[in-house]
């Protein structure tokens, strides 16, 4: 079944918390601590991504539709760091719909905005201890920059990786 990117809006906040929270509890079990994945609540992760599908200037969601639906989501925009670069801030494909080619799709169109947005480098935080997601990462281009940081909310280390996309 073909999968087809098209941008967010408000109408797939359902969907797309559903995907985010089956990602944190399920795909994140044995990477996050079970505190940091409790406190994910149903509202909390509502109000995270309502405010994620809102219309910004700056940043930009797309999902992932698979027959009537949504099954992956990603949010890109300019690195809050760096504004010459790009950034991937968040990929998630639903774990009943991994391994599809869901997640490079996905990844692959949000580096074609960022392309055509002027951005010719890109980077993205990704958990260490999260080998799935660095192998992918990892096999589309992107490689580690050796800058680690860790936020409060996730109390884990993330890696900074990066790619330079190709003109």
């Amino acid at each position: 079944m073909e999968i087809f990117i098209r941008n967010a809006s408000i109408s797939d906040l359902d969907a797309v918390v559903e995907i985010f929270r089956a990602c944190w509890l399920i795909s994140y079990q044995e990477v996050l601590p079970q505190d940091v994945r409790d406190a994910m609540t149903p509202e909390a992760a509502h109000e995270l991504w309502e405010q994620a599908l809102a219309p910004h200037i700056e940043r930009e969601t797309v999902v992932a539709v698979r027959g009537d639906q949504v099954v992956g989501v990603a949010r890109i925009g300019q690195d809050k760091d760096n504004s010459l670069r790009g950034h991937l801030f968040s990929l998630y494909v639903h774990p009943e719909h991994s391994g599809m080619g869901i997640g490079k799709t996905l990844v692959s169109a949000a580096l074609e905005k960022l392309r055509t947005r002027g951005f010719d480098e890109i980077t993205l935080w990704v958990f260490k201890e999260n080998p799935n997601a660095r192998a992918l990462y990892e096999k589309l281009g992107f490689s580690i920059t050796g800058v680690e940081r860790t936020d409060e909310r996730w109390k884990i280390p993330e890696i900074q990786m990066i790619q330079t996309l190709k003109s």
